[in-house]
């Protein structure tokens, strides 16, 4: 394997794509005569900028019932079943479809593949807003859950890609940091924005007539006056819904706003470029392993398995599990709001540790498994905190939940970006995409197992504190026995010391460092 296929020799100097002494970050000043410099560019920034609008919103818009359970039942007659099987449509489609998605990656380039994915978001959000009747609507609110699964596959498995197209090695972890906490910032920001915006049902005592066929949801006006006029054959006192029409309005207007959101992040890449013109490092001019082949490489390769299997079965489940939250504690008598701020400051924690562990891994290299270890200890213990609450075990607080919540989500969402680092580092030369589909796509099989438990009858709620724990558990078992490798850091310091040392290095040497790294 060569270090670029357009390597060569010409009178005794080294002539090839992306080599030079240091990495330049000023774009404007020319280079010298016959050296081609690794740069890296200000408009990188806009790339990571849109990129990163595109996580948000696609893990929003995923993430739009969940919070907002209790008003979605009443208006489109939904059952937690239904909810749950929102959110899987979306990883459903995402399995089905990223491999795919990373050879187009591959082919076409992270422009045209961003671009497809914005517009697929852009027509999914669409539907949503064309009504809120439920006979229609429900069709249309789970076609928009998996086109938008689909459209999840770039922003979700290219965040590792795009760090190492546009950014230097001292940076590339940050890199993905951001992109992956914009992620979960979407699906934290969905438990503000849904409650802020859709009102919770308000109910009084009332009556209906048993041979309304309809639920009673479907009734607001009804109160015991008419409902004791309008028929003789009268049931046992209930509740009645009296706020059905503002909950529905509340639903539609935020369909409007995700759609016009899609909408500007869809303008916005089609602005993106693709490239950069040089590549920022010595791994990021690489030829790398053909698609095929490279799946076959990952398929082989014992270390790939165990980092992502340590970590897409924690992330995979809590990430489905922290979209039913409001199913979880509803019946602990934690309401829709308290819930959407739950939720809330648990994955914001879990966005500001993931930045902060981010830029100290760039800071600190080679000490990424150390982290993760501690971070998923702290996320364990949380979890079985919080669990002993909900079986009463332990006396249950909304303190204690708040506090306990925040702490798994800083642990976990926090350890995403280094798992993604991780990944790219034991699977290179494999594309940083293609590592990053397969770790994202055993993250969504596990969270599709874990939320079509949810269509078992009466299955309760219990187990799924229970199997977030056990989840944390055996990732932690799988990082334990992981053997931490740096490959393409390696690569990129030797070769980079190699330059600084020697300018006149031979390409012979420099495929010789490629090869034994």
């Amino acid at each position: 394997m060569t270090v670029s296929e357009s390597n060569g020799v010409l009178n005794g100097k080294v002539q090839h794509t992306g080599a030079s002494d240091s990495v330049r970050t000023d774009e404007e000043q020319p280079l010298l005569p016959g050296k081609v410099g690794y740069r890296t560019y200000k408009r990188r920034w806009y790339v990571l900028t849109v990129f990163s609008m595109a996580c948000f919103l696609q893990a929003a818009v995923w993430n739009t019932w969940g919070p907002i359970t209790q008003s979605a039942e009443v208006v489109f007659g939904w059952g937690d079943s239904q909810i749950g099987m929102l959110a899987n449509w979306g990883n459903i489609a995402y399995i089905f479809t990223v491999f795919p998605a990373c050879y187009f990656m591959d082919t076409k380039g992270l422009r045209v593949s961003f671009l497809a994915c914005t517009a697929l978001m852009l027509i999914g959000t669409g539907l949503r807003c064309i009504t809120i009747n439920p006979k229609y609507a429900t069709w249309l609110m789970n076609l928009c859950a998996i086109l938008n699964g689909i459209a999840g596959t770039v922003p979700f498995a290219g965040p590792a890609q795009v760090a190492n197209t546009w950014f230097p090695p001292h940076q590339r972890t940050t890199a993905t940091a951001i992109l992956s906490i914009f992620n979960y910032g979407g699906v934290a920001m969905a438990f503000v924005i849904g409650p802020q915006l859709v009102s919770s049902p308000n109910y009084r005592n009332g009556t209906r007539p048993e041979n309304f066929s309809t639920p009673l949801k479907r009734y607001p006006e009804l109160t015991m006056e008419t409902a004791t006029h309008s028929s003789t054959n009268v049931s046992n006192s209930s509740q009645v819904l009296i706020n059905l029409k503002h909950v529905e309005e509340d639903i539609l207007h935020l369909m409007y706003y995700e759609c016009a959101a899609a909408g500007l992040i869809f303008v916005c890449s089609l602005f993106m470029p693709s490239k950069p013109p040089t590549p920022p490092s010595v791994s990021a001019s690489t030829t790398r392993v053909e698609y095929r082949k490279a799946l076959m490489n990952i398929a082989r390769n014992r270390a790939v398995w165990l980092i992502s299997l340590a970590y897409a079965l924690p992330a995979g489940v809590y990430g489905v599990w922290g979209a039913v939250i409001d199913v979880i504690l509803k019946p602990v008598g934690i309401g829709q709001n308290e819930v959407g701020w739950i939720g809330f400051y648990s994955i914001m924690a879990g966005c500001v540790s993931g930045l902060a562990i981010g830029r100290f891994s760039d800071l600190f290299m080679r000490h990424m498994k150390l982290f993760l270890l501690v971070m998923f200890a702290m996320a364990g213990g949380s979890f079985v905190w919080f669990t002993l609450m909900c079986v009463s075990i332990i006396p249950l607080s909304t303190a204690q939940v708040y506090i306990s919540n925040i702490i798994g989500g800083m642990s976990l969402n926090g350890a995403i970006p280094l798992f993604y680092e991780l990944g790219a580092e034991s699977a290179y030369p494999v594309s940083e995409g293609v590592t990053g589909g397969f770790l994202t796509w055993l993250n969504n099989l596990f969270g599709i197992m874990f939320l079509f438990m949810l269509q078992i009858p009466n299955i309760g709620t219990s187990w799924m504190n229970w199997t977030l724990v056990g989840s944390v558990a055996i990732g932690l078992f799988f990082l334990f026995v992981f053997p931490e490798r740096y490959t393409r850091t390696d690569i990129d310091i030797h070769i980079e010391k190699a330059e600084t040392d020697n300018p006149e290095t031979t390409v012979v040497a420099r495929h010789t460092v490629y090869e034994n790294a």
